[in-house]
C-alpha cells in the first residue's frame, strides 16, 4: 500500500476523482483502507468480465479528469494506454486500496503542481 497524505496530489488527486465520480464518499483521512470492491461500481454479482469493463470505464474517466480537467502528464514512458491498463489492474482486485490506487496513479501521472527532483 501506497503511504496515503495530503500533501501528495496523486492521493488528493485520486481521493477526490472518485468522488466526482461517485465510487465514494467518504472523507479523504478515512479513505486510504477502503478497499476496491467497497466502490460503488464493483457488485459480487459480476463476472470477471464485467467488472473489466467496468473498471475500464472508470479508469477512462479517471484518466480524463486527469490529464483534461486538473492538468495532469503522463510520466516519462508512460502512455495513456498504460496509465489506464494500470488503473484497470488494480480497479478488478477487490482487495486493493483507494491508497495503492493513489501510488499507481502517482507513478504514472506527473500531477499539476507537483515537483520532481
Amino acid at each position: 500500500m501506497g503511504t496515503w497524505t495530503k500533501n501528495n496530489l496523486a492521493c488528493r488527486a485520486t481521493w477526490t476523482t472518485l468522488m466526482v465520480l461517485d465510487q465514494s464518499d467518504e472523507t479523504f483521512d478515512a479513505s486510504d483502507a477502503i478497499k476496491v470492491k467497497s466502490f460503488t461500481f464493483w457488485s459480487n454479482a459480476d463476472s470477471a468480465e464485467m467488472r473489466k469493463t467496468k473498471a475500464t470505464t472508470i479508469a477512462i474517466q479517471m484518466d480524463n479528469i486527469f490529464v483534461k480537467l486538473r492538468g495532469a502528464r503522463y510520466e516519462k514512458g508512460v502512455s495513456a494506454e498504460a496509465a489506464i491498463k494500470a488503473i484497470v489492474a488494480i480497479l478488478t482486485k477487490g482487495d486493493k486500496t483507494m491508497a495503492d490506487l493513489a501510488a499507481r496513479n502517482d507513478a504514472s501521472y506527473q500531477f499539476w503542481g507537483e515537483e520532481h527532483a
